[in-house]
């Protein structure tokens, strides 16, 4: 069997609150969330027991050859979640660099970068946590 990238798509969006993806085609939606679940398979799930390389893959739509479980989806979904978050994290930072600290303040306030911050710490947290979990599945000490 194979995983459709759209089940993780679907854990991914029930995850967030983003307005900007629902005015976009579909087309430029799957393009998006295939960046974002790239990045997740590629730098925040390498432990995965399946291979996530094997895929088939066109314009944001396709599936993985290997059947993931509930798990991996999550997590991938949460790699996702990461990935979509960074650039927003980013932006944020070069306008506090670009108009300076001060106007910035009575702009926007800091306390947007701080959340976005712990945010991105605390996903990245629970994406540890949830990988530890997953790497210690069906460990059994008989084996030693």
């Amino acid at each position: 069997m194979a995983t459709p990238f759209e089940s993780i798509y679907k854990k991914f969006l029930s995850l967030i609150d983003d307005y900007e993806l629902g005015i976009v085609t579909d087309e430029e939606l799957n393009e998006i969330l295939f960046g974002f679940l790239d990045q997740a398979r590629s730098l925040h799930f390498p432990q995965c027991r399946k291979n996530l390389e094997l895929l088939t893959e066109t314009a944001g739509v396709g599936e993985f050859t290997e059947d993931l479980d509930p798990q991996e989806q999550y997590i991938l979904a949460l790699g996702m979640k990461k990935a979509w978050l960074s650039p927003k994290l980013n932006f944020s930072d070069n306008m506090t660099k670009e108009i300076g600290d001060r106007d910035y303040k009575a702009q926007q306030g800091t306390n947007y970068i701080k959340e976005l911050s712990k945010l991105d710490e605390k996903i990245e947290d629970e994406i540890r946590k949830y990988a530890v979990s997953y790497t210690y599945k069906n460990f059994s000490l008989e084996d030693w």
